[in-house]
């Protein structure tokens, strides 16, 4: 897949008809898929290639900062699953105040038209265009049908009768149900960092972790979960705590100390300083919460790591 910043860096390389797919993918869930696949179709029966237009930073990032929004996948991660569900071409357009300035006739004919050679237009059936969303998807059926575009409109996924949505995937992972995100997702939810430098304690107490640092997407609730580490293409069960470590921080001001994300690996002892991990969540097995005694936090560390064996082993992991 090849991606541009912006419509207006596309290049010979970029065909003269395309299909576009429109939205934020944030999280590329089953509501995302389904659109892919609709212009997927359309690539097909056209055979033209699959081209997505999508917003970096994210536009609430842009309307909302008094709001920050933590997203589901980094910008990266968003473009590597876009091109594993075969999309030929990503356009990031960037989002600011000029460009939602942008009315609903320029973004139809300037970008979607005459930059990114449009013959078909596949988006969500709430979609909504333009400057303060002045473009209703009536208005794009007028200006698809004025340019012999084909459009579709695709119904939301609905999932024990709601639709799916990145808010509703945030919603579960907010009260550390990832067994649900995970539905709503079509795989579970993940970290993806290096491995840094932690304090070092969990070797001293028989379970070495590998501490990582993912500020920018969405946070866990803290807890302890059932997890599984890929790495150098194995995938591994493992335990893993986000939280602030309560039993070593205590008389500290909480609210200061960042949320860790400490992994131990069940059964094995690697040097993974540096190294790249992904991080994938299947259960969420208890709170985090503040030890008496070392020996106590030694012994419930042990109970959690059996039991994230037998859950990951019930799901065939």
């Amino acid at each position: 897949m090849k991606t541009y910043l912006g419509s207006t860096s596309v290049d010979a390389d970029y065909p003269s008809d395309t299909v576009v797919a429109i939205g934020n993918f944030d999280g590329v869930h089953l509501g995302h898929q389904e659109i892919l696949a609709k212009a997927f179709e359309h690539s097909r029966k056209l055979n033209i290639p699959v081209s997505v237009l999508t917003f970096n930073p994210h536009p609430t990032m842009e309307l909302r900062p008094q709001a920050p929004l933590k997203l589901l996948m980094t910008y990266d991660e968003k473009r590597n699953q876009l091109a594993k569900l075969g999309v030929d071409f990503c356009v990031e357009e960037k989002f600011d105040q000029e460009f939602a300035a942008t009315t609903a006739q320029d973004f139809f004919f300037e970008i979607l038209k005459k930059r990114l050679h449009a013959k078909a237009i596949v988006v969500g059936s709430d979609f909504a265009f333009g400057r303060k969303r002045e473009g209703s998807t009536q208005l794009l059926k007028e200006y698809c049908s004025q340019t012999q575009t084909e459009l579709e409109l695709v119904s939301p996924v609905l999932l024990d009768g709601e639709p799916v949505s990145s808010s509703r995937v945030r919603d579960y992972l907010s009260r550390g149900e990832v067994g649900a995100a995970q539905r709503l997702l079509g795989s579970p939810f993940f970290y993806r960092g290096e491995v840094i430098h932690g304090d070092h304690r969990g070797r001293t107490i028989g379970f070495p972790t590998a501490n990582m640092r993912c500020e920018e997407k969405f946070p866990l609730l803290p807890g302890v979960y059932a997890t599984t580490v890929s790495w150098q293409g194995k995938v591994y069960p493992s335990v893993t705590n986000i939280g602030k470590s309560p039993t070593f921080h205590s008389g500290e001001n909480m609210n200061l100390i960042p949320l860790r994300i400490e992994t131990h690996l069940l059964h094995q002892n690697f040097d993974l300083y540096h190294e790249i991990l992904e991080l994938r969540f299947f259960e969420h097995i208890r709170a985090e919460k503040k030890f008496e005694s070392i020996t106590e936090l030694t012994a419930q560390i042990q109970r959690d790591a059996n039991l994230a064996e037998q859950l990951l082993q019930s799901r065939d992991i």
